[in-house]
């Protein structure tokens, strides 16, 4: 049996790092992604072209490896060039003796090894299909099919490893036909033994004698389902020889420099493995050692796969290296109320910057579902100084009601676009993952802008007027531009209807022989012309000594219009020389002044998402919680070791259409049989999610049910067949935190306005925002608040407004709940008003059916050696079912050596 280790190059100048996927060699021949773009030129072949083909090889070659180009004839008529529609392509005819065609270059084909192309319609036609692969211009095969037929296979042996492969439909008469999928596999044949280096830059390395590379598969352990998959084999010896010497750059050689170019063991080095010409394994080589025992020098590595290195990618990253330019809107009445539409003809989310990532959906990817962030929501009083209705709630500012949520499905998307792997996954593209949100709450900061704040140490003396306010003059400025300070004593609104929120912490110095009198402060409002509109926190005290205590004045303020302006103000009762702020003898010191100020949102950036708390979230905690939740399974693509594929259990490994039934009877060696039973069972399981200690109403629920936290469910093993059980068991499903929804309040006319609560209340009473865990919530939809209506503040241009209607989210997929609702808990547990209840939860759904089967005193593990051959290596799943004597087994591990009996260990499924 020949064995091969194919090892690429760390560097490899000149050449490209599209590598072919592990058996499938045709790339985008499914989806035709690439080719769907309009931006691709179709190669209009000369009307005095002897050959369609080769003149299309010749003048518009595929130096894009991996890529499909496209051409058609132009000397008879000029057909429709070829079109890509819902990840299918279409070639067509046009007149007499036309045609049009697509064609990729391959890569990483062993010479000599023959291969297989499968071509599927699903619109044939009434002309002919050639079917062709080239070695340049050079013809290796070039059939001639019938476009009727479904299905085209050609077998090929390839002189080359690159060869070209070009599908051209010919018709008389104006046609198309769709073709569905076109795939490139090996067929297994025994690749050429001749140990030079390959086209691309990959090298054979040089094995000891009758060297067998031991590998090890491993599904998700069964014990513990939500981990990742692990390939890897042990560590095995490579000999120094010329050969290897030269790949490794001598690496033993202690005079050895770094220069940028030579290997590196702390790098990545791509690796595939190869038996018979059946490829068993690809992935990353890693040196562990180099040793020399008595002269002779070997490398001692072993093989890893990507799949294993997921986590340790997205571990190093944070929510703040995900760019959200993108999503950047203004922050106004009218986009939060356009965000709670799905579709046209619905007006939609205004941003202010073009879809740069190609995931943004206009109306589904940012939502301002109503949530309780705060709880400062007044019952209206009569007579009302606002537009407010009386006796309805009214919010004191939006931010209190309306923060931003991001849908989840994006937020994957952005994750896997900045990072070196793909996904696939029926699970995160159904209708019921697409609706959920994550939110992106900026925590205990109202406003959702940074608060900024300077400590103004004032160098010129600023004596206190008598009987006229007059500006406190801060000579320094640190403010956010957003703050509209004017670098002297004046915060100006740069938006209609902008909200300030601002303090000062007042200090000043007087001598002794002052006279004692009283000094008022306060905050007032002006329009751009200086008429003064209003006043604010007016603070009057008695100066009786020469270090009073300092003052504070604190006002929320907000500014009708663009060019109001706030300022801090001073006055004296007694006309005084000796009280003021600043410095003179030395007797007196120096007098300063803290302010510290914040204006709501105008514009939601980038900064406003990711420099908050979401921002600090881990890409890889953020992913671990959803596997945890939704008891997901991460398998590598076997066509592509960097897509990974996300599924639950049961759809993985219970009802998978996709799952094939082995017989491995007449394989297994019935001499050596070894069962025992599952070990490591715990009598208790605890699903639970993170908590927040701040959280109001979860504190709340939490202590009127005996200390058992929101949402979260303590499964125990069943006890009649399992009572030697102990032990305990934690899953958890942080980062995120469970939410508890209920009326928003006690007014019947809005009783139907339920919103998830997320506010925390201090010892005295005042509720207010909180640096919140991540909460997931379902688009529930738009709802009537009831016969009522809430009063919203005017803001950022846009006036005050009584609103009936709210975007509902909650961990229901319906409020109130039905029999078809789904509940986003791990358990079922009592709602307030009149919500309801799901059964349909995190546990019944997806984790019940993994412990059914794990907590059955029939399920038990059987290692037994197999004689396994390459092929069953390389097409092998381990989603498969092997039978073995009339019963069904799940493959939970192989121990896999070339030329011996493989080691396999099997969960029998009861």
């Amino acid at each position: 049996m020949s064995v091969q280790l194919i090892v690429y190059p760390q560097h490899y100048n000149g050449f490209s790092s599209s590598f072919s996927q592990t058996g499938q060699f045709c790339v985008d021949g499914s989806t035709f992604n690439a080719l769907a773009d309009t931006l691709i030129p179709t190669y209009d072949v000369p009307a005095t072209a002897t050959n369609i083909i080769v003149s299309a090889l010749t003048n518009n070659p595929p130096n894009n490896i991996n890529s499909f180009y496209k051409f058609r004839s132009t000397h008879s008529g000029t057909p429709t060039a070829p079109t890509v529609s819902s990840g299918a392509v279409t070639l067509y005819s046009a007149s007499t003796s036309t045609s049009s065609g697509i064609y990729q270059k391959l890569s990483n084909l062993v010479v000599g090894t023959t291969y297989e192309m499968v071509i599927d319609l699903t619109t044939t036609g009434a002309g002919f299909i050639f079917a062709s692969v080239y070695d340049g211009t050079n013809t290796i095969i070039q059939p001639l099919f019938s476009a009727s037929l479904s299905q085209i296979t050609v077998s090929f042996t390839t002189t080359t490893t690159t060869p070209t492969i070009v599908i051209t439909y010919v018709n008389f008469t104006a046609d198309n036909i769709v073709i569905d999928n076109i795939s490139v596999t090996q067929q297994g044949v025994t690749p050429t033994q001749t140990y030079s280096d390959l086209e691309d830059g990959q090298v054979i390395c040089d094995l000891y004698e009758d060297e067998d590379i031991p590998l090890s598969f491993s599904v998700d352990d069964f014990k513990n389902v939500a981990e990742k998959v692990q390939s890897y084999s042990k560590a095995f010896k490579l000999p120094s020889t010329k050969r290897n010497n030269k790949i490794f750059d001598h690496i033993f050689e202690i005079t050895r420099t770094y220069t940028g170019f030579n290997f590196n063991p702390y790098n990545k080095t791509k690796c595939v493995l190869k038996q018979d010409g059946f490829l068993l394994f690809e992935g990353y080589l890693k040196m562990i050692d180099i040793s020399d025992k008595s002269g002779e020098i070997s490398y001692n590595v072993n093989l890893y796969s990507e799949a294993v290195a997921l986590a340790d990618v997205l571990e190093l990253k944070t929510f703040s290296e995900i760019d959200l330019t993108e999503l950047e809107h203004d922050y106004q009445k009218d986009n939060i109320v356009k965000s709670w539409r799905d579709s046209a003809p619905f007006a939609s989310i205004v941003y202010n910057n073009p879809n740069t990532s190609g995931f943004r959906d206009t109306y589904r990817t940012l939502k301002y579902p109503f949530i309780d962030w705060a709880h400062q929501i007044i019952e209206t009083p009569y007579p009302s100084p606002s537009t407010a209705i009386t006796g309805m709630p009214e919010l004191l500012d939006l931010q209190a009601a309306f923060r931003p949520c991001i849908n989840v499905k994006y937020l994957i998307d952005r994750i896997f676009q900045d990072s070196p792997f793909t996904y696939k996954s029926d699970f995160f593209v159904s209708d019921f993952f697409k609706d959920l949100y994550m939110d992106f709450s900026y925590g205990e900061n109202k406003s959702g802008v940074p608060e900024t704040e300077g400590i103004y140490n004032i160098n010129t003396q600023q004596f206190c007027p008598n009987t006229v306010f007059t500006a406190i003059y801060l000579s320094s400025n640190s403010f956010d531009s957003q703050m509209g300070f004017d670098g002297t004593s004046k915060f100006v609104a740069t938006e209609d209807s902008q909200m300030f929120d601002l303090s000062a912490v007042l200090a000043w110095k007087r001598t002794a022989s002052a006279t004692v009198q009283d000094i008022s402060t306060r905050w007032a409002k002006y329009n751009s012309s200086g008429t003064l509109l209003a006043t604010f926190d007016n603070v009057t005290g008695s100066v009786t000594g020469s270090n009073p205590p300092p003052r504070t004045v604190s006002a929320n303020i907000v500014c009708d219009n663009a060019g109001d302006f706030i300022q801090l103000e001073w006055k004296c009762t007694v006309s005084s020389f000796f009280t003021y702020f600043g410095t003179g003898s030395s007797s007196i010191g120096l007098g300063f002044c803290e302010v510290f100020g914040s204006t709501g949102m105008l514009v939601v950036t980038t900064e406003t998402l990711m420099e908050t708390l979401r921002g600090e979230l881990v890409q890889w905690e953020f992913l671990k919680g959803l596997i945890n939740m939704f008891n997901l399974v991460t398998l590598p693509n076997p066509d592509n070791p960097s897509e990974i594929r996300f599924e639950p259990y049961y759809n993985t490994f219970i009802d998978n259409d996709d799952s094939k039934e082995l017989n491995w009877t007449d394989k297994v060696d019935v001499t050596q049989i070894k069962l025992t039973p599952l070990t490591d069972l715990n009598k208790i399981t605890k699903f639970v999610f993170a908590e927040d200690e701040d959280d109001y109403a979860a504190s709340v629920v939490k202590s009127s049910t005996g200390g058992h936290p929101y949402g979260s469910l303590d499964y125990i093993a069943p006890s009649f067949a399992f009572d030697l059980l102990t032990g305990e068991k934690e899953i958890s499903a942080e980062p995120f935190a469970a939410s508890v929804p209920k009326p928003l309040t006690e007014i019947n006319a809005v009783s139907e306005l339920i919103t998830p609560a997320i506010y925390s209340v201090s010892d005295d009473g005042e509720s207010q925002p909180f640096d919140n865990s991540p909460r997931l919530f379902f688009n529930n939809g738009i709802k009537s608040v009831g016969s009522g209506t809430y009063h919203v503040p005017a803001w950022n241009g846009y006036a005050a407004a009584n609103l009936d209607e709210f975007l509902q989210f909650s961990h229901f997929t319906d409020i109130p709940t039905t029999s078809t609702t789904i509940d986003i808990n791990y358990e079922t547990q009592q709602t307030l008003g009149s919500i309801g209840t799901s059964t349909a939860n995190l546990f019944s759904l997806f984790w019940q059916p993994y412990y059914n089967e794990l907590y059955n005193p029939d399920t038990r593990i059987m290692t037994l050696k197999v004689d396994l051959n390459p092929s069953d290596i390389n097409s092998f799943n381990f989603f498969d079912k092997v039978m073995i004597k009339n019963r069904i087994y799940r493959v939970n591990k192989i121990d896999y050596k070339p030329n011996d009996l493989a080691t396999v260990e099997f969960i029998l499924i009861p």
